[in-house]
């Protein structure tokens, strides 16, 4: 056993193997034969013993114990404690006993057992390629990436191995790894840069950093002086460039440090010379480097964000990048998908296609380059930016003509790394069995007072417990002193009480047993340091009672399914519906449930988290990805507080229903941007936005149209494209349509002969014969009715937008009094007349038929923007055609999201 150790070569142990299995006779014990594989064993790898009986594991523990491999009862690994060596046995055919070199990484040795492979991590390694390229199976791949990496394998190896076995671009692009030497050279640059304290690789290193990831980088060297720079030069064989470098050195350009299309020995040795005069005393080198050629100018960069960590850049390039400012983030880690978007997200995509005789750009690579950014990033914690500009297009191949790299030695390399929250269980307060108001009270015009009301009266149908000091009765209720002296422990306590008595209310809270409180009180972490260490014990003491703690500083909360009206000093009375809204501003959600209320909107659930000391605002929204009555989400964010949270509640949630965000006090992060494009153009706003469109997020910036895209998310189905119908009551409203729909990237859906037949049936004969359909004149409903019938049912039509139909003479409206247009009165069906009710129920049925949305949009004002339909989809109602467009195309882009992701899946 002490001669197995980690310098043990493979031909020494196939050795003392081979003995071991001969000496115990296994042929003998164990029938059919099987080979034997020895592999290393680190944390990314395991391997498969299903068809090993329990017997023959038995046996070759016995043969391997005295080498000093062990293995549990019931186990499938046999590890040695002094070594990496991990055997397993999958099916061969018996051999001679003979010992053969098949590969230069592997050992075959046929014993009167079977067939033994010893091979080290690099064979190994591609093996488990093998499998994973002929199963299509991209997450095993990427495992095998993580094993090659952990034991610094040859990538170009891995790579040239992937191609010959035909694996798909993708799968290769995971394993396009760079060479040993060149990435423990760069790994060893950043770390030498880091020991020294230094802010900034320079240009040398970045480049060198970048090639060693596999990045094109111009062919050149390093100069001390003027005879080394023009033997550099004189090996490129053409124009160079030269450029001084150090690691104190910025704004070459700018201070004149950069000399380019230097032809012959004397050009080179001028300009050598002359930079080394200009810096003179600071320690430079020279680059010399030859010249770039390409009429397309890139940018890539990388930016750790406070929030979401590493975020990599694309745009274009050049000395105006900033001006122009055309560029794409992406948050990492990234998926394939998501780079693919990057590329195709700027203005100027177009430039990576053919374009004026200059061949397409090698988009694989510069994907690929995307992707090494983001690697790096994960690699070197200590790099905090990356500028690499211009990026420049060499034929088709991306070559990085200069590099930035920022650092920070001091950063703790954990700062960002993984993490897990657990959703804490908020059972107790969307669907309680009973309710404990802590500072209940008969005085309305006090939260305890408000909140006691509002539930009483929202017919809450469990109990209902009024704490008050002095007992007695509090609005008709027996009311109880303390908390210890209720009768049964409620799921909720509403607590509205001042902020000094809050502590010690949570406490009791966990002695009674209640799970969950809501604490309405001010006077905490908003109000300065003395409250914020009020939050953080609070948060402390829940913590250790049990509580689930929402706020303080909030407003309450609703659950209409539930019949819980929980909100302090407002009567909130929404219909049930399948809409849910976060908040983290009181105001803010009092607003949009109000409003949502007035208009005829069904609400599901209300929360304000207030300040989120323990419960956020994140934490409520993932707590409903798997709610059955919540449909649709709208949450109010005062940023995120901590973006992996965000990334990773956003991608899980909006895979199973839509989200659409409210963002407020998006402030620009300081940032070191002199120093870097990079820098300069991802700010944070940029960021959040870019990971909302990540995960599928829908942002707005006003109340009103996240309200009316949430409520569209929420009654009606997805388009299942981009073709629009509009149908007007007047050709202005069609050509605003018309002209919205272009801007959101939307299209006029064509009209289909049959369409034109049966227009023409219905329309007067100078009706327009296109798209939008300009139904003419005041015609009835019925007649608008039919031509919404012709164009939702055309195979053409993925959406349509009706226009005009609703409180227009059409449906006998001509004045604002509703009585003269027989409107009955009252919410839901008595906002309209009958003949609007007749439109409205075929809109529906519509919608039921053929799963495409219908939205409307009034003649005149019309305060409700839904029709109870009694189906599975409302008819919507929203106030101008341009409201209605945008909100299809927030659609559409959601449904594309979702299904672009199931396609990536498989699923």
């Amino acid at each position: 056993m002490d001669r197995i150790n980690r310098n043990t070569t493979l031909v020494e142990l196939a050795t003392l193997v081979s003995e071991a299995l001969e000496a115990a006779n296994v042929t003998s014990t164990l029938s059919g034969g099987a080979a034997v594989s020895i592999y290393t064993l680190n944390e990314y790898e395991s391997h498969d013993l299903d068809f090993i009986t329990s017997e023959r594991n038995s046996t070759i523990a016995q043969v391997l114990a005295p080498l000093g491999f062990q293995c549990q009862p019931g186990t499938r690994e046999f590890t040695h404690p002094d070594t990496d060596y991990f055997v397993e046995f999958p099916p061969g055919p018996l051999g001679l006993g003979e010992t053969t070199i098949d590969h230069e990484d592997a050992v075959v040795i046929q014993t009167g057992y079977g067939r033994l492979r010893i091979l080290t991590p690099t064979q190994s390694v591609m093996d488990r390629l093998a499998g994973y390229v002929a199963w299509g199976d991209n997450q095993a791949l990427d495992q095998a990436v993580m094993i090659a990496r952990h034991h610094e394998l040859d990538w170009g190896d891995l790579a040239l191995w992937a191609e010959r076995e035909g694996a798909a671009a993708s799968l290769i692009n995971r394993v396009k790894v760079r060479s040993q030497g060149a990435q423990r050279h760069a790994t060893g640059v950043v770390a030498a840069a880091v020991a020294d304290g230094l802010g900034a690789l320079d240009e040398g290193q970045a480049k060198a950093l970048l090639a060693g990831y596999g990045i094109t980088v111009p062919e050149g060297g390093l100069a001390r002086d003027e005879d080394e720079a023009v033997a550099v030069a004189l090996r490129l064989d053409g124009p160079v460039a030269i450029k001084a470098v150090g690691a104190h050195i910025t704004h070459k350009t700018e201070r004149g440090l950069v000399a380019l299309n230097l032809l012959g020995e004397q050009a080179v040795r001028d300009a050598a010379r002359s930079l080394l005069a200009l810096t003179e005393g600071q320690d430079a080198s020279l680059l010399v480097e030859r010249m770039v050629r390409g009429d397309r100018e890139f940018m890539i960069g990388m930016k750790r964000d406070p929030l979401f960590g590493p975020v990599v850049v694309f745009g274009i390039g050049g000395i105006f990048a900033e001006a122009h400012k055309d560029i794409s983030l992406g948050v990492t880690p990234l998926e394939d998908r998501e780079i693919e978007g990057m590329l195709s997200g700027i203005r100027a995509s177009a430039l990576l296609g053919e374009f004026r005789g200059m061949p397409s750009v090698d988009r694989a690579a510069l994907a690929d380059a995307i992707r090494v950014l983001a690697q790096i990033a994960e690699d070197h914690p200590a790099i905090m930016e990356i500028d690499v500009n211009p990026l420049m297009v060499e034929g088709s191949t991306p070559v990085a003509a200069d590099a930035l790299v920022i650092l920070d030695p001091e950063r703790n390399a954990s700062a960002h790394g993984p993490h897990v929250v657990s959703t804490p269980d908020l059972t107790p307060l969307f669907a309680p069995r009973a309710v404990a108001v802590i500072g209940a009270s008969d005085d309305i015009a006090k939260w305890g007072g408000s909140l006691l009301r509002n539930v009483i009266e929202g017919d809450f149908a469990g109990p209902i417990y009024p704490v008050n000091g002095r007992g007695g009765t509090v609005q008709g209720l027996p009311a109880f002193s303390s908390i210890s002296e209720l009768p049964d422990a409620p799921d909720l306590a509403l607590v509205a009480l001042g902020a000094a008595h809050v502590n010690g209310i949570i406490e009791q809270c966990g002695e009674r047993g209640i799970p969950a409180a809501l604490v309405v009180a001010a006077g905490f972490s908003e109000a300065g340091e003395e409250g914020a260490a009020a939050e953080a014990e609070l948060v402390k003491t829940a913590k250790a009672s049990g509580v689930t703690l929402i706020g303080p500083n909030c407003m309450g909360l609703l659950s209409t399914h539930s019949q819980l009206h929980a909100v302090g000093f407002l009567e909130l009375q929404p219909q049930p519906g399948g809409l849910s809204i976060i908040s983290q501003s009181g105001n803010i959600g009092v607003q949009l449930v109000t409003r949502a209320e007035r208009r005829g909107v069904g609400i599901d659930k209300y929360v304000s988290v207030g300040n989120q000391a323990s419960t956020s605002a994140l934490d409520v929204l993932d707590a409903l990805a798997d709610d059955e009555q919540t449909t649709a989400a709208l949450v109010y964010l005062e940023g995120s507080g901590d973006g992996h949270r965000f990334i990773d509640v956003m991608r899980r949630i909006t895979l199973k229903k839509p989200v659409v965000v409210l963002p407020g006090g998006m402030t620009e992060y300081g940032r070191r941007a002199a120093a870097s494009h990079t820098g300069a153009m991802a700010g944070s706003t940029d960021v959040f936005l870019a990971a909302a469109r990540q995960t599928g997020c829908l942002v707005r910036t006003g109340p009103d149209e996240s309200l009316d895209l949430a409520l569209c998310l929420s009654a009606l189905p997805l388009p299942s494209g981009r073709r629009v119908a509009v149908m007007t009551l007047g050709g202005g409203w069609g050509v605003l349509a018309a002209d919205e729909l272009a801007r959101n990237d939307l299209g006029l859906a064509s009209m289909e002969p049959q369409v034109l037949s049966a227009l023409d049936d219905l329309l007067p004969g100078y009706w327009c014969r296109s798209n939008p359909v300009d139904l003419v004149t005041a015609i009835g409903s019925d007649a608008a009715s039919r031509a919404l019938t012709i164009l939702a049912e055309s195979d053409e039509v993925d959406a349509v937008v009706a226009l005009g139909i609703l409180r227009s003479p059409s449906t006998g409206w001509t004045s604002d009094d509703p009585a003269a247009a027989g409107v009955p009165g009252g919410t839901g069906r008595g906002n309209f007349n009958p003949a609007e009710a007749a439109f409205l129920d075929r809109v529906t049925g519509l919608m039921e038929s053929t799963g495409k949305p219908i939205i409307n949009v009034p003649l005149r004002p019309v305060e409700a923007a839904t029709f109870p339909g009694g189906g599975r989809y409302d008819p919507v109602i929203l106030y101008s055609p341009v409201a209605a467009v945008r909100a299809l195309a927030a659609m559409a882009w959601y449904g594309e999201y979702v299904a672009a992701h199931f396609a990536t899946q498989g699923e």
